[in-house]
């Protein structure tokens, strides 16, 4: 494992079992490949934005990371130690240093806790042999990290007697009380009001520069993984397909399902939305065995051998990956003002 990797991903996979079949008694069990063998890494300090589609396997990559979901198999390796390997005891030491921001500040917080309840939880189970004033004071310090001050009017409250954004940021202050090196940030700013969206996304910057996080950020909108990521992992029905700095990312993309998604919009909610409009070539269907590459269906490049040989991530420049085997195929760039289902009718 290199010194300046955190986190080192390799063959990660999740896979699920759905039953299909119109009488109870002829279904059978079809596999659900969540995350197919993804393999990525994670630098000491940096942010690693995640894109795609809903269902694609963000989700499902970062809690088998934060140990919230067990993996079919592979390897994470934190800070040179397959945390895959260790029993839940073992686990239970490394918890401390790895902590998950979740989308929903309304369903995050019990209800029934007022603040200082909710903050002394983590301390309790991770922080023992301290004094109840000492557990106080981490609460306190912890509450003014996120810019609610002074903490002693925010600390006996319940959530109900917080807006969505204070709410999200005692999400984020439940995430950083025990000082982790690591945060999974599963779209923070996704369920609030965008006039305090900015608000929370530059206190995610603030804490990761005055603590020195790494971070792994899932989200939708392709302007605030700009802002928010050093590089950017896309992925399309549970495996990577790109991986790289952001701007080169963002300004010009490689992968055909990169190249969609840049071209015709910010927000992959939109895309969602408007799917049929967008990709017209082939229907997402996660319970079909993929013998070649997973977007071969839909892609407008695409050459016979695409339906049997699946590519792998393979590096371009600098750590810039791709899989797909037809980039000679692929003009550089995005066209101006055009989308690519003006190019090919196959796509977009």
């Amino acid at each position: 494992m290199s010194k300046e990797n955190l986190i080192e991903v390799k063959n990660l996979n999740k896979t699920f079992t759905k039953k299909v079949g119109r009488h109870f008694f002829n279904r059978k069990n079809v596999p659900i490949h969540a995350v197919n063998n993804i393999s990525i890494e994670i630098k000491k300090g940096e942010t690693l934005g995640i894109i795609g589609e809903s269902g694609c396997g963000k989700t499902t990559t970062a809690r088998m990371l934060l140990r919230l979901q067990k993996e079919t198999h592979g390897e994470i390796l934190f800070n040179g130690t397959d945390l895959c390997k260790l029993n839940e005891r073992e686990t239970s030491k490394f918890l401390p240093n790895m902590q998950m921001i979740f989308q929903d500040p309304y369903d995050t917080l019990n209800p029934g806790m007022r603040v200082v309840d909710l903050l002394m939880e983590p301390i309790n189970a991770h922080m023992k042999g301290i004094s109840h004033n000492e557990k106080i004071e981490i609460i306190k310090e912890s509450i003014e990290a996120i810019d609610l001050k002074p903490a002693e009017r925010f600390m006996y409250r319940y959530p109900h007697e917080l807006s969505g954004g204070q709410r999200q940021r005692i999400a984020i202050a439940r995430a950083i009380i025990l000082k982790p090196d690591f945060i999974a940030a599963d779209e923070p700013t996704s369920m609030l009001d965008v006039s305090v969206r900015a608000g929370i996304l530059n206190l995610l910057l603030k804490l990761k520069k005055q603590m020195g996080l790494t971070m792994l950020f899932i989200t939708h909108d392709l302007t605030t993984a700009s802002y928010m990521c050093d590089r950017i992992a896309v992925m399309y029905q549970g495996e990577v397909v790109e991986v790289g700095n952001t701007e080169k990312i963002i300004r010009n993309p490689s992968h055909p399902y990169t190249r969609a998604l840049v071209s015709v919009v910010t927000d992959l909610n939109h895309f969602i939305e408007n799917r049929d409009r967008i990709i017209l070539d082939g229907e997402v269907d996660a319970t079909i065995e993929k013998k070649g590459c997973i977007f071969v269906h839909r892609c407008p490049f695409r050459e016979e051998h695409c339906f049997h040989d699946p590519p792998s991530l393979v590096t371009q420049q600098g750590d810039h990956q791709v899989a797909c085997s037809c980039l000679d195929k692929i003009p550089s760039g995005l066209p101006k003002d055009q989308s690519l289902q003006q190019q090919n009718s196959h796509s977009i």
